[in-house]
């Protein structure tokens, strides 16, 4: 699945080398069905529009494998991912894209609500594979609303920040504090920094 990992912004790419290689494949889908839902948010004109194609990749991910639509790559590599990815966290980054599209103004509630979902979905399963006991809820709600200002700045104030959250220090969660320093204004070099060192 290294195509996936190509997709990714340089953070994510950098993020996803980190990863035990048994779980590599799995953490790249997973980072790049959420880039598609900001992409389906991105492109909205019509929020109901929108609304039914998430609706229709929660009905793809209900399905099991062999009754999944063809010809959509995402799917495919989620088929090949075997069991990897649970429901819960692809139906977690639907409902948290979803949110989303239900109002005009995206209020702290609405804000709070998008980052816990997707915190769920991609750090407490990365956590759930390393078998960590750490609680990472809080960095990766920190990443969630600081990649949402990222990307939405027009909609996401910039005084809308999560709560400054404790960065894992374990190596097998590098992978989280990349992405959760990448949301904070730093240079490339100094991510890098990071992740060779974890400093």
């Amino acid at each position: 699945m290294p195509e996936i990992a190509l997709e990714l912004a340089p953070p994510n790419v950098l993020a996803t080398a980190y990863v035990p290689s048994r779980f590599r494949p799995a953490f790249a889908l997973l980072l790049q069905i959420d880039n598609r839902f900001e992409g389906l948010l991105r492109a909205a004109r019509e929020p109901m529009i929108a609304q039914i194609k998430l609706a229709w990749w929660r009905e793809a991910f209900a399905n099991p494998p062999h009754l999944r639509p063809k010809g959509e790559p995402l799917l495919q590599a989620l088929n090949d991912a075997g069991d990897l990815i649970p429901n819960t966290a692809l139906e977690a980054l639907v409902l948290g894209w979803e949110i989303l599209l239900g109002s005009e103004e995206w209020s702290q509630d609405i804000l709070d609500k998008h980052a816990d979902l997707r915190a769920e979905a991609v750090f407490q399963t990365y956590a759930r594979w390393m078998n960590s006991a750490q609680e990472l809820q809080p960095v990766g709600r920190m990443w969630a609303l600081g990649a949402l200002q990222i990307a939405f700045p027009e909609r996401v104030p910039g005084d809308i920040v999560a709560p400054r959250a404790v960065l894992p220090k374990a190596r097998t969660l590098r992978p989280l504090s990349i992405m959760a320093m990448s949301v904070r204004t730093m240079s490339g070099p100094r991510l890098v920094w990071h992740a060779l060192t974890g400093r």
